[in-house]
């Protein structure tokens, strides 16, 4: 799943977040990193994990918008 985060920043403390709960997360462009959660059972509990995880990382930086990239 893509993300994309308005601080450029802070795309490495992102990307370390995840990885810190078992995700694989890698920049791929700029402000944008794919996480995915590769022990998921299936894509949409992949989805939905990721997603999860980024209402914490957002609840922790309030002042830094991050969204899914369609």
């Amino acid at each position: 799943m893509l993300i994309r985060i308005s601080n450029q920043a802070l795309v490495d403390e992102f990307c370390d977040h995840y990885r810190r709960s078992g995700f694989v997360a890698e920049r791929v462009g700029d402000g944008v990193v794919e996480a995915l959660r590769t022990d998921a059972p299936n894509l949409e509990q992949c989805r939905r994990e990721v997603l999860m995880h980024l209402q914490v990382w957002r609840a922790l930086n309030p002042d830094v918008a991050a969204q899914t990239v369609a």
